[in-house]
C-alpha cells in the first residue's frame, strides 16, 4: 500500500463520532497546531438540504472574482480528497498525507473522523493562504467540529427533518441546533422555509447582536427552462438580480444559488462585481445534485422529505416527457417509507428496480421493495449490487426510446454508482 492508501485507511476506521460531546479535545488539538483556523474571512454554512451547493455556488462567484477559495464539505462520493478543495481542484495525495501527519502528531486525546478531515483542511488552507474559507458542517451545527471557527459569515439553508436521532425529533429542535453555529455580532443569512425554523433562528441571531438577511420563495422566480440552463431573477429589499443563469439541474438549486448571491452581496458589499456574480453561478457545478453521469442517466443524493419533495417536482417539470426508470436505495436510519411515498405518489415509473448501498448502514431490500409495491400495486425488481442493478436498467433502457434512468435514495448511491462507472460498468 502507498502511503496515502495507508492514510486513508486509517482515517476512515476512525470513530465517527468523539467519545465526549464538546469542542475541548478537538481546541486543544488546534491550539498544539498553532490555530490554523484562525484565518481573516471565513464563511460558516449550516443546513439540512443545499448546503454543499450553496457553498460550492459562493465559492464558483468568488473564484470568478480573483479570489482562492478553501472548500471543507462532506460526504465524499468516491474520494476522500473531494472534501477538501481550493478553486476546485482537489487537495492532492501528497498534501493530504503531509496535513495528516502534521495533525497526527499533534494527537493526545484521538480526535474523531470529522475532527481530524477538519483540522487537515484548516492546516491545509492556513499553509496555502487562501483568501476565502468555505466551511460546511458536517450535521447539525452546534456540537460540529467546525463551529471552533470564527466566521465573518453565518449561512443556514432549508431547515427540516432529518438526522432526528442526534438532532431532535422537531423543525423546533433542528433548528436550534443548526442556529448554534450563530456567533456574535456576526451577520447571518438564512433561507427562509417556515415560520417556526426563521423564528428561531432570528431570535438567536437578535440575542448575540447578529443582522440576519432571510431569502424566501417569493422573491425569486424562475423566467425560463432552457435547453441547458435555469433563467431565474432575484429582487428582495436588499439585492435585485434579473436573469441570472445557472446549468440546466435540479429546481431546487435556484434557492441555494439565491443565498450563494446573496451572500457575495454581504461579503464584498460595494466591491461585489455582478459579472462575477453571473459567470459565477454560470460555472457553477456540484456533482450529485441531478447529475446527468451518462446520456439520459441522472443520480440525485435526495435522501429525505424535503430533497424528495423537491426532486419530484425537478421530475415534473423538467423530465415530465421522459419514460422512467427508477433506481433506489436508502439507509437503514432514514425515513425511506416517506421517501418512497413522496415519490410513487406523483410520478409513475416505467419500471422500479432497489438496490443496496454496501455498508452496515444498508436497509432491507425487501422491505424497501415491499414497500413500493403496496404502494404502488407493481411488482419491483430487486438487485443486491448496485452493478447488477445498473446494468438491468441500462438494459431496460435500450429497449425504448425517451426512456431515461432516474438513480436516487442515497448520497452513497450516487458515490458507488459514479465507481461503477469509472470502472467501466462492470457486471
Amino acid at each position: 500500500m502507498t502511503a496515502y492508501e495507508k492514510t486513508v485507511e486509517y482515517i476512515l476506521n476512525i470513530p465517527m463520532f468523539a467519545k465526549k460531546m464538546g469542542h475541548e479535545n478537538l481546541s486543544a488539538l488546534l491550539d498544539r497546531l498553532g490555530h490554523p483556523e484562525e484565518m481573516p474571512h471565513i464563511i460558516h454554512v449550516a443546513g439540512t438540504n443545499g448546503k454543499g451547493s450553496t457553498c460550492k455556488a459562493l465559492s464558483s462567484i468568488l473564484q470568478r472574482a480573483g479570489y482562492r477559495v478553501g472548500l471543507f464539505t462532506s460526504p465524499h462520493l468516491v474520494s476522500i480528497n473531494e472534501r477538501i478543495q481550493i478553486n476546485g481542484v482537489q487537495i492532492s495525495n501528497e498534501d493530504f498525507v503531509d496535513c495528516f501527519e502534521k495533525v497526527k502528531k499533534a494527537f493526545e486525546l484521538h480526535p474523531s473522523f470529522f475532527e481530524v478531515l477538519f483540522a487537515m483542511a484548516a492546516v491545509y488552507f492556513n499553509e496555502k493562504q487562501v483568501d476565502y474559507v468555505i466551511y460546511e458542517t458536517g450535521m447539525g451545527g452546534r456540537l460540529d467540529a467546525t463551529n471552533v471557527v470564527k466566521p465573518e459569515l453565518t449561512i443556514i439553508t432549508s431547515v427540516s427533518y432529518d438526522h432526528m436521532e442526534y438532532l431532535g425529533n422537531t423543525i423546533e429542535e433542528i433548528a436550534a441546533e443548526k442556529a448554534g453555529i450563530i456567533k456574535k455580532g456576526v451577520p447571518v443569512l438564512y433561507f427562509k422555509r417556515d415560520e417556526v425554523s426563521a423564528g428561531i433562528i432570528e431570535d438567536a441571531a437578535k440575542s448575540l447582536a447578529s443582522k440576519v438577511v432571510s431569502v424566501e420563495k417569493s422573491e425569486y422566480i424562475i423566467n425560463l427552462l432552457e435547453d441547458k440552463s435555469i433563467d431565474f431573477s432575484l429582487h428582495n429589499r436588499y439585492y435585485s438580480y434579473d436573469h441570472l443563469k445557472i446549468r440546466r439541474t435540479s429546481l431546487y438549486q435556484v434557492e441555494n444559488a439565491c443565498l450563494a448571491a446573496v451572500a457575495y452581496g454581504m461579503l464584498l458589499g460595494d466591491k461585489a462585481c455582478e459579472a462575477a456574480l453571473r459567470y459565477g453561478l454560470q460555472d457553477f457545478y456540484w456533482e450529485g445534485r441531478m447529475d446527468e453521469v451518462l446520456p439520459g442517466v441522472y443520480v440525485d443524493g435526495a435522501h429525505n422529505e424535503e430533497a424528495i419533495c423537491s426532486y419530484v417536482l425537478t421530475l415534473k417539470k423538467l423530465h415530465g416527457n421522459a419514460g422512467k426508470i427508477l433506481v433506489f436505495a436508502a439507509v437503514k436510519d432514514k425515513d425511506y417509507k416517506t421517501m418512497i411515498k413522496r415519490l410513487t405518489s406523483e410520478i409513475v415509473f416505467d419500471k422500479i428496480i432497489v438496490t443496496n448501498v454496501s455498508g452496515s448502514r444498508k436497509a432491507s431490500l425487501d422491505r424497501i421493495a415491499g414497500l413500493f409495491e403496496k404502494m404502488t400495486g407493481v411488482a419491483v425488481e430487486r438487485y443486491e449490487r448496485i452493478p447488477e442493478a445498473m446494468n438491468r436498467a441500462m438494459l431496460l433502457k435500450s429497449e425504448s426510446e425517451n426512456r431515461n434512468i432516474y438513480c436516487v435514495g442515497s448520497l452513497y448511491l450516487v458515490g458507488e454508482i459514479k465507481k461503477w462507472i469509472e470502472h467501466g460498468r462492470p457486471l
